[in-house]
């Protein structure tokens, strides 16, 4: 069985202006996320941990303890694949599993498993009076799983695939830099000056990016690039669609019609002390 997102969770639309960067529905989704889910974490699989393919693996739970009930109702198994887009793999394990201070599950990664960056995703559940109330769902770091392994003639572990090659383990991913593209603006868009340009994300629900921290505009050179301005900075929640919307105006020591201009967003990571960057398509500024 595979959970859906869209039936358990509580989806908040956010479009912010130029002007104001909060809106109160994404500050009611934040404190009510908080309140029932600050302070669990899935504590393993590690980052350093290397599973071969068939090989068991142990997701470990634990949360601090506070008078709400909570329990692990499933188990999901994702893979990052090479474009850095989350792949669902399969459901490991459903049930009801009551969840006191520390609990852990053991799983059998599918022998036909191929080599790459993999995380668990634990569905958990508060109980409000014995009833169903709102899911927490809370990833494992990414883990590296390779096709095969053996002790070598120097008595070392070797693996069929080497754990630095970035054509299966991309450091970005194993920060929890993924899921999550800059839609709008696109490759090759023109935009004119002083008009509002939509900056659009577009998060994938299993995508381990938190928060938008920052966004910068900038202008593409030979050399280094050049900042041309900090359109905003704050803390505010992603959700799956995340919409701001920039008042274009650019100095005219900063402006070349000809040249190429993209948005910088800095998101931090679900991943503890990790922040991601990503960038908007390169356009054009017609005045």
């Amino acid at each position: 069985m595979r959970f859906s997102i869209a039936a358990a969770s509580i989806f908040v639309f956010a479009c912010l202006s130029s002007v104001k960067a909060q809106d109160s529905n994404q500050d009611s989704y934040a404190a009510a996320i908080a309140k029932f889910c600050d302070g669990l974490e899935v504590t393993a699989p590690t980052a350093d941990e290397v599973f071969v393919a068939g090989n068991n693996a142990t997701v470990t739970v634990t949360r601090v303890p506070n008078d709400r009930v909570k329990t692990i109702t499933g188990l999901d198994l994702y893979a990052v694949d090479p474009q850095g887009n989350p792949r669902y793999v399969q459901n490991t394990w459903a049930g009801s599993y009551e969840l006191q201070t520390s609990a852990s599950i053991s799983d059998d990664i599918p022998k036909d498993t191929a080599a790459g960056l993999y995380y668990y995703r634990v569905w958990v559940t508060n109980l409000i009076d014995g009833q169903h109330g709102p899911d927490c769902i809370k990833t494992s770091r990414t883990f590296k799983v390779v096709t095969d392994a053996h002790v070598n003639a120097a008595g070392f572990m070797s693996y069929a695939q080497a754990l630095d090659d970035v054509n299966y383990y991309r450091p970005e991913f194993a920060k929890g830099c993924f899921g999550l593209t800059v839609a709008s603006p696109a490759e090759g868009e023109n935009r004119k000056m002083n008009e509002f340009v939509p900056i659009q994300l577009k998060r994938d629900s299993a995508s381990q990016t938190s928060a938008l921290k920052k966004i910068e505009l900038y202008k593409a050179s030979e050399g280094a690039d050049q900042l041309v301005e900090t359109v905003w900075t704050g803390d505010s929640l992603l959700t799956n669609i995340f919409t701001y919307k920039d008042h274009l105006q650019v100095a005219s020591d900063k402006y070349d019609p000809n040249a190429s201009y993209y948005y910088k967003l800095d998101v931090t990571s679900e991943v503890k002390g990790e922040t991601c960057s990503f960038q908007s398509g390169a356009f054009k500024i017609t005045a």
